[in-house]
């Protein structure tokens, strides 16, 4: 997820993990599609205003898919074991800049580069940032 001015990425600053990360979650019955969830995501956590859906032909375009390991954890009565956890990134742009916190959040940022470090930014992250850039230039 970019800025409208394709020079920033947008985080939020998780609730329940207490961290910075991309918006995102899980897929749910009413998604047709991984991307659909995707969109559906950033917009519920963050209110970001998005460039409507490219034409079937070119959709969204997926610049990442990181796997990496979940702690168990989960309420009474229903525990989650430790698994594996499958996050696809879509490469999506904004419209607008304004952003809204969400109850998952803490806090909303859009975050230049200069500021990875400031919000300790995964190397996971800082990849898809910088194949998002690359397809940004070429497309």
């Amino acid at each position: 997820m970019v800025a409208p001015d394709g020079g920033r990425v947008l985080l939020v600053d998780h609730r329940r993990l207490d961290r910075w990360l991309p918006p995102g979650g899980h897929v749910e019955p009413e998604d047709a599609e991984i991307r659909d969830a995707a969109r559906r995501e950033v917009i519920e956590e963050t209110s970001a205003v998005l460039e409507p859906d490219l034409p079937a032909e070119r959709p969204p375009q997926l610049i990442s898919l990181d796997v990496h390991g979940t702690p168990a954890r989960g309420p009474e009565g229903t525990p989650e074991p430790y698994h594996l956890h499958h996050d696809p990134v879509f490469l999506f742009r904004a419209t607008a800049e304004r952003l809204s916190v969400s109850e998952e959040s803490h806090a909303v940022v859009w975050c230049a580069p200069m500021e990875f470090d400031r919000y300790h930014v995964a190397g996971n992250v800082r990849r898809a940032w910088a194949r998002a850039r690359v397809r940004e230039l070429f497309s």
